[in-house]
């Protein structure tokens, strides 16, 4: 993908559909109305609303704060300073986790600074590597670490966007590694701050005019009201995989599914389901599971009887 176009893959949330929703778009059958059931990080709906296959999509996520902080970045209403979300120390984002109340800023924290997206767990483990990433951050905004890390303030100091304070990082630590021998190696540990790189996609949102045919939707799916002539996309939690989402029902999805009037319904998976038919196998999930094997993603598309 390119680098300009990566604002489609939305918010970096856990199960985003990342860089298979081009390929999932282009399934997709043409008509009026898309509705991205699950709309999550809001990849599809992103990715749909740019193709101008459907006159209106619906992007829809019962979490209210998720869908709050997509619109806010796209239609900078109101504008968020993303630079302030550039450092958050381990205990002040288990405060944002524990003691705040919901809002879109705990969910850009939660969201941001969690290791794989998964809004609980902080982005790096205790050590040496949290030390350095956060010194090398601390330096980068404020400049008060009273370290030689210091050095790069001075270098980022006139740059206002995230991309820029970015780009000017890595060449500071290509200049460092290649004149300061003493410090390559804490230097090329710090490798890729993956904060920064999740700001860097929010921001390039920020930088979008609002997209005309996309729709703003909270309900749970149960409530969603479809028409026969809409195209349904669903991307629940998968099959075995649901311990990590309180209160979900499989059966109840799958009764829905088989009640809902919409003739062209599709459904992201690992495995086939009931009246189910592959419409494209999407290929290797970039992630490991937690067997330590990828699997592969499935289209699926339902067979009404």
């Amino acid at each position: 993908m390119k680098q300009s176009e990566k604002w489609k893959r939305g918010l970096p949330y856990v199960g985003n559909k990342g860089k298979k929703a081009e390929k999932i778009i282009d399934i997709l059958p043409t008509g009026n109305r898309l509705i991205d059931v699950f709309g999550g990080g809001g990849s599809i709906s992103l990715t749909a609303a740019s193709s101008g296959k459907w006159d209106e999509v619906i992007y829809n996520d019962r979490r209210k704060t998720v869908v709050g902080l997509l619109k806010t970045l796209l239609t900078d209403e109101p504008h968020l300073d993303l630079t302030k979300y550039a450092y958050v120390p381990r205990d002040e984002f288990f405060d944002w986790r524990d003691n705040r109340p919901d809002s879109i800023e705990r969910t850009l924290v939660l969201t941001v600074w969690s290791f794989s997206n998964n809004m609980s767990d902080y982005l790096w483990g205790r050590g040496q590597t949290e030390d350095n990433k956060l010194l090398a951050t601390r330096a980068m905004f404020y400049g008060d670490t009273d370290t030689w890390s210091d050095s790069l303030f001075t270098v980022t100091r006139n740059k206002q966007s995230i991309a820029e304070k970015y780009m000017a990082y890595h060449k500071w630590r290509r200049e460092v590694m290649n004149t300061h021998g003493s410090q390559a190696g804490e230097i090329e540990r710090l490798a890729q701050l993956e904060q920064l790189e999740r700001l860097q996609q929010l921001s390039q949102l920020q930088q979008m005019q609002q997209l005309e045919r996309l729709e703003y939707s909270t309900l749970d799916y149960h409530d969603l009201i479809i028409q026969p002539d809409d195209i349904v996309y669903c991307d629940p939690p998968y099959v075995n995989t649901s311990k990590d989402y309180g209160g979900w029902d499989p059966d109840a999805f799958y009764a829905w599914i088989a009640t809902c009037p919409a003739k062209q319904i599709y459904i992201s998976e690992y495995t086939m389901l009931p009246h189910t038919e592959v419409a494209i196998n999407l290929g290797k999930k970039h992630s490991m599971t937690a067997v330590g094997t990828q699997r592969e993603e499935l289209l699926l598309k339902y067979v009404k009887e």
